[in-house]
Parts: structure tokens; C-alpha cells; sequence
């Protein structure tokens, strides 16, 4: 089991390690140093994992202001009663020294963002909002924040990044490696450094091929249920999951399950995972517990042995 995640674990805290973001970072900066005031800020990106809440946290850090977060991509807090019953208290505090940090807030939905534009302008407070999808967010709210667009991550800070990560965990990954992990997360750090840790809980046979695999967009289907089915080994398949879109993933899955020389016991309870997990996803829950669940209800579907009818990966 995965004691901690690594892109949380060698997130930077401070404003000087943020690599990527020089103008961003240096006009935070001097916000610090008290030569300029604080502003609202919307930071966007079209990819993820270039920094924006690393550089949200480490200004709060460096201001010594608490911040609160909330993510607008959970269904629960998109709607406008999000805005009502928690943002609008809290930001009537009356604090001016105090952060609220919204991501994704082109999930919001169009009343929640009409509300959040009174909440903007009658806070004392600051906000930082985040995106990755400019065009989705009103113009009210662009019109009252610093707009300000982050870069996707150059591939030699991210080959650095990797190769000390690997260093510092004593994990041996070769440099080829670690190159198709940047080349298939093109300026997104986040989701190369859990491709990387991904990787790390394969043995060397297997690191190569998974390594491999992010060369091609296609999933090999056959291995990840024989991780399950046969060798119940939850946590390499879910590293074959990494990176993809879930849902999709768990179509595909399902689709090649159904077709495939399994026992109907076992297309029985494929079908079933297949079913909550689209569920799931339709109620707006967390993506990673969607595919953790999903890997569980398969893994705990073998039997045993003398199970005759457990899924054959043979074609």
C-alpha cells in the first residue's frame, strides 16, 4: 500500500522552488516583500500540473495567512448553495490577512459563478481561483481578478524532478524511462511525479513495461485483469489506470471483459464494478476512489484455485 503520495510529499512550500512560473512568482514575491498590495488572482492553465495551487499555498505560507480550500470539480461544492452557506459566511469574517483558494472554478456552475462575483467584491479577504478552462468562466469574475495564465512545465525541470525524486525514494529508474514518463505528461509535473511513483511499484520487468505503455494510449486490458483475477494485486493495476480518463478506462475494460473467453460468473461481476463505477462518476465521486473501488470489487471477486471459472486472459 502507498503510505503517502509523492507529488503531495515534494510539493514546493516555498515561492523560490516553483520552477516555470518566473513573472508569476516574482510579482507574488514582491507582494510579500510589501512593495506592491495583494491583488484577486484567477491563474489558468490549459494543462494541469503546472503549479497553480502549489503557488496559491507557498504565497499564503510566505504571507503567514491561513487559507481555506475548496475545489469546484466535486458536485457538492459547484452549485450556488456552495456560494451561500459556506463561502459568503466565511468570507464575512472580516479578516483582511486571510486566502481562499477556489479550484477549478470553471466547474462552477453559471448562478454559483454570478454569486461569487458579490462574494469578490464585499470580502476583505483575498482569492486566488484557479481553471483550466479560461473560456468557461464569466466575464464578471475575470473583470474583478488579476488574470494570470501559468505555462505547461519545461521537459528538462521535469526530467530533473523525476531523476531526484527517484534518487531521494532509492527507487532505480534509467533515464529512457523517465523520458517517456515527461514525454507522455508534456508539461503537466503532477501527473509525471504519480506516473513515476506508478512505476515504482512494478519490479524492473515490469517498470519497463509500463514505461512502455505510456508510449501507447491503448490499455492493456488482459494484464490488468489478470492482476486482479489472478494474481490480486490491486495496486499494479491501479497504476495501469494512472493518467487516464476513468471512466473511459473502465468502458474499455468492460467492453474487452464482455467479449473476451471469461466465465459468465466472471462477466457477471464485471458488469456489476462496470455499473457502480459509471454511477459514480455520474454523481461527480473523486475519480482516484472510483478506480480504487473498482480494482477492489474485481480483486474480490476471485475465488480461489479450484475456481474453475475465474477469468482466462488466454486469447
Amino acid at each position: 500500500m502507498l503510505k503517502s503520495v509523492w507529488s503531495e510529499r515534494y510539493r514546493p512550500s516555498r515561492l523560490e522552488n516553483i520552477s516555470g512560473q518566473d513573472e508569476i512568482v516574482a510579482e507574488l514575491q514582491s507582494v510579500v516583500a510589501g512593495d506592491s498590495s495583494p491583488q484577486h488572482y484567477l491563474f489558468h492553465s490549459e494543462g494541469a500540473g503546472t503549479g497553480k495551487t502549489s503557488v496559491a499555498r507557498a504565497f499564503a505560507k510566505e504571507m503567514g495567512w491561513p487559507i481555506h480550500e475548496f475545489n469546484a470539480s466535486t458536485k457538492k461544492l459547484r452549485g450556488i448553495e456552495f456560494v451561500e452557506d459556506e463561502l459568503i459566511p466565511l468570507s464575512s469574517c472580516g479578516s483582511p490577512d486571510i486566502i481562499f483558494l477556489l479550484d477549478e472554478c470553471d466547474q462552477l456552475t453559471p448562478a454559483a459563478q454570478s454569486a461569487l462575483k458579490g462574494v469578490i467584491e464585499n470580502t476583505s479577504g483575498t482569492f486566488i481561483l484557479t481553471c483550466n478552462d479560461l473560456s468557461k468562466v464569466s466575464d464578471w469574475i475575470k473583470s474583478r481578478c488579476a488574470v494570470r495564465e501559468f505555462k505547461p512545465i519545461k521537459q528538462d525541470w521535469m526530467m530533473y524532478t523525476l531523476s531526484h525524486i527517484a534518487m531521494w525514494e532509492n527507487e532505480v529508474v534509467t533515464e529512457e524511462q523517465l523520458s517517456r514518463i515527461c514525454k507522455h505528461w508534456d508539461g503537466d509535473l503532477r501527473g509525471a511525479i504519480n506516473a513515476l511513483q506508478s512505476l515504482c511499484c512494478f519490479d524492473e520487468e515490469g517498470r519497463e513495461r509500463f514505461s512502455l505503455s505510456l508510449l501507447d494510449e491503448g490499455l492493456d486490458c488482459t494484464l490488468f485483469l489478470r492482476l486482479l483475477f489472478r494474481d490480486q494485486d490491486i495496486e499494479s493495476a491501479c497504476a495501469m489506470l494512472e493518467g487516464r480518463n476513468i471512466r473511459k478506462a473502465i468502458r474499455t475494460i468492460f467492453q474487452f471483459a464482455i467479449s473476451d473467453e471469461a466465465s459468465p460468473k466472471s462477466k457477471m461481476l464485471i458488469t456489476e464494478a462496470a455499473i457502480i463505477a459509471e454511477r459514480d462518476c455520474i454523481n461527480g465521486v473523486n475519480e482516484e476512489i472510483v478506480k480504487w473501488a473498482f480494482c477492489t470489487i474485481l480483486c474480490g471477486g476471485f475465488i480461489g484455485k479450484h475456481d474453475r471459472g475465474q477469468f482466462r486472459t488466454e486469447r
